[in-house]
């Protein structure tokens, strides 16, 4: 991302990027530089049409989320995606953020007995939007041997 700030206040997250710790704010711009590409693409970088094109606030905070979930840090990812679901403006954002949640709260399960009912909450938020019915349920179906 070749200006993390100016895509900031473009998407109106200029008040919780100020919010965020300074370690929180280096992860933002780790786990989001990859994500936007102009629509024009002439300043891409090679193999571009891999990058994730975002297009609100929303999207990049739950993509840069979802890039830091795979290296354990759920806290941040939290932190994002709680924010990114105060503001998702579409269904298949929402759906996404609900998705990435349901992952979060999973990790967090043996830890926080309250990150099973989360994760379990999330994946029914999935299933009554309509989307990633099949992984909601298998997710649901694996959590219910953890359950008491």
């Amino acid at each position: 991302m070749p200006d993390l700030m100016q895509t900031i206040k473009s998407y109106g997250l200029t008040e919780f990027y100020f919010s965020l710790s300074v370690a929180d704010k280096g992860d933002l711009a780790r786990y989001s530089r990859y994500l936007v590409c102009p629509p024009d693409k002439t300043v891409c970088s090679p193999g571009c049409d891999s990058c994730f094109l975002v297009q609100n606030g929303a999207q990049l905070l739950w993509a840069s989320a979802a890039n830091a979930i795979p290296e354990n840090k759920l806290d941040f990812a939290r932190r994002l995606l709680i924010h990114a679901l105060s503001i998702s403006g579409n269904d298949e954002d929402t759906a996404w953020i609900h998705a990435n949640l349901a992952q979060v709260y999973y990790e967090n399960h043996k830890l926080d007995r309250e990150s099973l009912k989360k994760s379990i909450y999330h994946c029914h938020e999935l299933i009554k939007m309509g989307f990633m019915k099949s992984w909601a349920n298998n997710m649901i179906e694996e959590m219910s041997v953890f359950q008491v």
